[in-house]
């Protein structure tokens, strides 16, 4: 038994002596790993400017939060999640950042089916506070999350939000709390903006209870693979913008003029995708070329 080796085992050695582009087919793929790791953690510190397409759905949410008076709450719902993080953790610390700069008031909204969703938001608000010099209590809220229960708990939060959410994450009353002043029901909110895996969960039908119903409007952060569903409510205008994974979060912090978890991310894929397509055509034309030579060496003989 001893003498069976699987047919990969030797493949590195027996690569073949012979021109550059023989090399280049015979290569050994750790080779390949190791420098696409270097040039990950490379980027990972270095930040070359990288051009960036703002897309007309992002636009339309930073217009609309640059648009939204004082006097009303915006509602931020987060369902963050460790497998989502490298998307839409950005599309999150861009959205809150903005309304900080604008003095806008607003409040946090989690669920209990997505735990993770309350650590992030109030890790990454909390670090945000600091920065801008805001106040929990003052500016900003975190309620108490809710249990998912459908389109009655919808129309019930519609018509008293203290009243079904209660309290904060501290189990502080709503109504002692100083952002929740005059806001009593979903008429005193401006915006609410979702960042999630689905852009709209059906558990949460902000669409088909709130927005449609009251006309509040509602936009939302998701994973670019989930985003090509909401572009005909974006289109009705029933969705009133969209960040569309990194992409989506490295447009909004060009449109704040503040580079920041999108811009880095967006970098690195691009880079990475760069060394793949790279990769790639270097192997095929080695591959045409070694060929050629086979070809031209068989003729010769």
């Amino acid at each position: 038994m001893s003498n069976l080796h699987s047919p990969l085992s030797n493949t590195h050695a027996a690569a073949p002596a012979g021109s550059i582009w023989r090399r280049i087919q015979y290569c050994d793929p750790r080779w390949l790993y190791l420098f696409f790791a270097a040039m990950v953690v490379i980027f990972e510190f270095w930040r070359p400017a990288m051009p960036t397409v703002v897309p007309d759905a992002v636009q339309r949410l930073y217009d609309l939060i640059e648009r939204l008076p004082h006097d009303k709450l915006v509602i931020v719902d987060s369902e963050l999640a460790a497998g989502i993080r490298a998307e839409c953790e950005g599309q999150f610390i861009a959205v809150v950042r903005h309304l900080f700069r604008r003095n806008l008031r607003f409040a946090i909204m989690t669920w209990t089916t997505q735990p993770e969703g309350i650590k992030y938001a109030t890790d990454l608000s909390a670090a945000l506070a600091r920065e801008f010099g805001k106040q929990y209590g003052r500016d900003y809220v975190i309620w108490n999350p809710l249990t998912p229960a459908g389109g009655a708990m919808m129309q019930s939060f519609a018509r008293d939000i203290p009243g079904l959410i209660q309290t904060d994450i501290a189990g502080t009353p709503l109504r002692d709390i100083p952002v929740m002043r005059g806001v009593q029901t979903i008429m005193d909110i401006s915006l609410v903006y979702k960042v999630s895996y689905v852009w709209d969960r059906v558990e949460t039908p902000w669409i088909g209870f709130i927005q449609s119903v009251y006309g509040t409007p509602y936009a939302c952060g998701t994973v670019a693979i989930m985003s090509s569903s909401a572009y005909p409510f974006l289109d009705s205008g029933q969705l009133s913008g969209m960040l569309a994974g990194a992409a989506g979060a490295a447009a909004y912090e060009r449109l704040m003029n503040a580079p920041g978890v999108g811009t880095k991310t967006v970098g690195v894929q691009s880079f990475a995708a760069l060394f793949v397509i790279v990769a790639i055509v270097l192997g095929n034309i080695a591959m045409v070329l070694a060929r050629r030579a086979d070809a031209r060496t068989e003729a010769a003989a």
